[in-house]
């Protein structure tokens, strides 16, 4: 069995969706009128494509509890915790230390309530691409990070979660993840260079952060946690044209979830994706093609939003799940 499930609703749900006292977290895409205190509710400020008005529901299998530790927000069940940790930039310069802050904070919340095990990290911060002090803000974020990561983790290569990082128009550091109780199985993309072992032209230190996770629960039931995805082949970014970005960035979904089906007793299939893009684009043309590629048509949320490379028009992320009867 499952210990939750995450879902696409209508923003006019999202009153009876904190009402649920099963309810791991509620992600909206814009700042509702009245801010929530909340610890279950968080906000990613990217503007949704197609002219809806959606909510990402997390909703666990059993009621859970929820509060503060450490700064961080929070809400668990048996088996997982969903956080959230939000860092004002207290300086132009300030977003290395932050985000070793930040992971640090995560990770003295996740254990002091009892999930030591991160699976999954989204990390949102503005101005992604621009450069401050010489080096560009990413690169930046990807230092602190490390500098986290190599602190708490002993086996830093085959424990790293999956994640992305994208770039908002609004202020401040947003980090969410997931942890658990027991670690998952870290996936890698056979027609990528593990991010990790990313050359120096990308910065002082390599992203940290593995391509997928794999999360048994039981025998027979898998989550596959797929980190932001895009039409990147070795190390190195490939093409010019959108289309054919996302061509290359289905081959690497595909590639990982290949990779991954090696180690479940069942086929994992898409079950919920979230695209961000940096144009305004042909959203029924996108969903046509990822449609295709994948053989499947799971629930897609599309926003427009900065890359962590300049270069890269769209990114892939997404939840994958394999159970048998």
């Amino acid at each position: 069995m499952f210990p939750f499930q995450v879902v696409y609703r209508d923003e006019t749900q999202a009153a009876r969706a904190l009402d649920d006292e099963r309810l791991l977290a509620l992600i909206r895409f814009r700042e509702p009128a009245a801010p929530l205190i909340d610890p279950r509710s968080g906000v990613i400020p990217l503007p949704e494509l197609g002219g809806s008005s959606t909510v990402e529901v997390w909703l666990s299998a059993q009621p859970v509890c929820a509060g503060v530790t450490h700064g961080v927000s929070h809400a668990g069940n048996d088996a997982v915790l969903f956080l959230q940790c939000h860092l004002d930039e207290y300086a132009p310069d300030a977003l290395q230390p932050l985000t070793a802050m930040a992971y640090r904070r995560l990770f003295a919340a996740a254990r002091a309530l009892g999930y030591p095990h991160l699976l999954r990290v989204w990390n949102y911060f503005p101005a992604i691409n621009q450069e401050c002090g010489g080096l560009e803000r990413y690169r930046a974020f990807c230092a602190g990070r490390h500098q986290a990561l190599v602190a708490e983790l002993t086996e830093f290569e085959t424990h790293l979660p999956a994640a992305c990082a994208i770039g908002t128009d609004e202020p401040g550091l947003r980090l969410y993840a997931l942890a658990g109780r027991t670690a998952g199985i870290q996936i890698e993309n056979p027609r990528q260079t593990s991010a990790f072992h990313y050359p120096r032209q990308y910065g002082p230190r390599s992203p940290s952060f593995s391509r997928a996770v794999l999360k048994a629960w039981g025998e027979r039931h898998h989550h596959l946690y797929i980190s932001g995805t895009a039409s990147i082949v070795g190390h190195a970014s490939q093409h010019v044209d959108l289309m054919v970005q996302l061509d290359e960035t289905l081959f690497n979904l595909r590639a990982l979830l290949a990779q991954a089906n090696r180690l479940t007793p069942e086929p994992l299939r898409p079950a919920l994706l979230r695209v961000y893009c940096r144009p305004n684009l042909d959203l029924a043309a996108l969903r046509q093609r990822i449609a295709q590629a994948l053989d499947a048509d799971p629930p897609t949320l599309f926003l427009q939003a900065d890359i962590c490379r300049r270069e890269l028009l769209i990114e892939i992320e997404g939840l994958a799940v394999g159970s048998a009867s």
